[in-house]
């Protein structure tokens, strides 16, 4: 239940409010694992483009777009952000002669390891507030939410 003077109050309980409370959400959450990451260096930005690389091995920028809802210029500055602090490198595919793969280094896994402890604290406190089965339940009805067609 909200309180009375919290910012979802205002929202009202249709449908419509479904995104203005994601947005709040997202905010929250945004702010916290960017102010736990920051002693690390990186951003929630590089942390996605790590998680994925770690996830799914190297990636062209293409596909990392693609996995993150990132645009194109933030994609490179990300990358290049991972390569001049030595946490991923470029290299040509070897699935596509004209593109580029990006692959993480080791120092990036030695981070990425100290970054994905970090995300389950913090994860964790942001729960917190719910009781474990809402928890499961909540993450359950995000997946099938994003995982959903079209909008």
């Amino acid at each position: 239940m909200n309180a009375p003077d919290s910012p979802s109050s205002a929202l009202g309980t249709g449908p419509a409010r479904i995104g203005p409370l994601l947005r709040l959400a997202q905010r929250r959450a945004a702010r916290t694992f960017t102010e736990a990451l920051r002693p690390l260096g990186i951003e929630g930005r590089h942390y996605g483009v790590l998680l994925n690389l770690g996830k799914h091995g190297p990636l062209s920028q293409r596909q990392l777009i693609d996995l993150t809802g990132s645009d194109k210029s933030a994609m490179v500055r990300t990358v290049d952000d991972l390569e001049a602090r030595g946490l991923a490198v470029r290299r040509p595919s070897p699935a596509d002669r004209r593109a580029y793969a990006v692959e993480m280094t080791d120092e990036g896994r030695a981070l990425f390891a100290d970054a994905a402890r970090i995300g389950d604290e913090v994860g964790a406190r942001l729960l917190a507030c719910l009781e474990s089965d809402d928890q499961r339940l909540l993450c359950v009805l995000l997946e099938r939410f994003v995982a959903a067609p079209g909008d």
